[in-house]
């Protein structure tokens, strides 16, 4: 593929094309507005208006029969702006858990069935672990953050995706059978944070601890890998300041936190 002349779509980029067309000044459109606009057939625009409207990025008022931008937008608004915030304020937890146990330390959030790597700090001792991008992904039965997630889901939502789900095994030790995952996450949510033993990369270790808001939803998780033996020589530790850490980040999400270190 070009990358300087990417092939487009032409439906894809009409849909956007409408979605363009709404601005601060132009709030509202009627159907021959819109058609106009981008002189495009009027029976086109309405198809491709019909489809945006059934995902709900457009909406029709009933009161005038004009269209606006629909609610998903401001879903998937709040959850760019979530991940921006998650990263600016956990960042410096970060920073002071690489720093102090010499491991390398995520946060991850939550979309569409995946998780996804928003800012790390790397140790200098990260040779040995294929650890995650910033943007990148893991598998959610694999990771100790993916885990975090799924033991958080409502449980409509938990079955739905686990019918699809395929438990991929990627070493000696990835849990690959469904009532031992339900097993593991029910423990997870009883003890408050989970781990990753060896379960994608042989050697390697993980801990994760929830992030949680105001509604005491799961937002993000906060984690710490490295080599298997690192990890366990001080895992008591590393434990108690990540879930402190997790309680701090989450705190200035509207969760209540109390410190056990005062």
């Amino acid at each position: 593929m070009n990358e300087k002349n990417p092939r487009l779509i032409q439906s894809v980029k009409r849909a956007l094309d409408i979605v363009n067309c709404f601005d601060s000044l132009h709030t509202q459109l009627s159907l021959t507005e819109i058609s106009e606009k981008l002189n495009l057939n009027i029976s086109t625009v309405y198809g491709l208006i019909n489809t945006l409207c059934a995902y709900s990025y457009i909406d029709k008022n009933p009161n005038n029969g004009k269209y606006r931008l629909g609610l998903e937008f401001l879903l998937k608004a709040n959850l760019v702006s979530q991940s921006l915030d998650l990263k600016e304020i956990g960042h410096p937890y970060l920073t002071e858990l690489t720093r102090k146990f010499h491991e390398t330390s995520h946060l991850y959030v939550y979309q569409h069935e995946q998780i996804f790597c928003v800012d790390k700090v790397e140790s200098p001792n990260n040779y040995f672990i294929v650890s995650s991008r910033a943007g990148s992904k893991l598998p959610m039965h694999a990771s100790a953050s993916g885990k975090i997630f799924l033991a958080h889901m409502p449980e409509l939502e938990l079955q739905s995706l686990l019918q699809n789900y395929k438990l991929t095994k990627l070493t000696e030790k990835t849990i690959t059978e469904k009532k031992k995952l339900l097993n593991c996450l029910q423990q997870i949510r009883e003890q408050g944070y989970s781990i990753e033993d060896e379960e994608i990369e042989a050697g390697a270790y993980s801990i994760a601890a929830p992030v949680k808001d105001a509604a005491g939803q799961t937002i993000g998780t906060i984690s710490v890998i490295g080599s298997l033996a690192r990890i366990k020589e001080n895992e008591e530790l590393i434990l108690a300041d990540l879930l402190t850490a997790a309680g701090r980040i989450s705190n200035q999400f509207g969760y209540p936190f109390r410190s056990v270190q005062g």
